[in-house]
């Protein structure tokens, strides 16, 4: 099999070990795009696989502002929006924007500077689910409440 189709198998498998071998063969595995246009990163975190997580950030991989709201990279997300303010608002290929999918995972500290600069918890993606609603479905009342703070 292809690595770069492995990859997402080992990942969604949960084969964390696989994970680590394809990336020692290939760091640049980690950032490989599947025909949805999502990167392992973001299926390991749609799967809660957490040890293959940990394997993919450990390449290192140049994070896109949707893989870093994903996993809580806050620097990361600003440094992002620092050099093109209008990524606040841009859907990741599933439909998502980057507070949408900082509220999903519970990254506190993401959704506080997505907010300062002007991320809107109310805006709907691309399947009618606001940010709001995404952070409920995950029982993040933390993230609730700062939302519930910023109306």
């Amino acid at each position: 099999m292809e690595p770069s189709r492995e990859i997402f198998d080992a990942v969604r498998a949960g084969n964390a070990s696989r994970v680590q071998e394809l990336l020692n063969a290939d760091r640049g595995l980690a950032s490989v795009r599947n025909e949805r246009g999502h990167t392992p990163i973001l299926i390991a975190q749609y799967h809660h696989k957490p040890d293959a997580l940990a394997a993919l950030l450990g390449a290192e991989p140049e994070l896109d502002i949707f893989d870093a709201a994903s996993v809580g990279r806050t620097e990361r997300v600003a440094a992002w929006l620092d050099k093109d303010p209008a990524l606040l608002e841009t859907r990741s290929s599933d439909g998502f924007s980057p507070l949408g999918l900082a509220a999903f995972f519970g990254h506190v500290e993401t959704v506080k500077m997505l907010l300062a600069r002007g991320a809107d918890p109310n805006a709907q993606n691309d399947t009618g689910a606001s940010a709001i609603g995404l952070a409920a479905m995950k029982g993040h009342h933390d993230i609730l409440t700062l939302f519930k703070g910023h109306a």
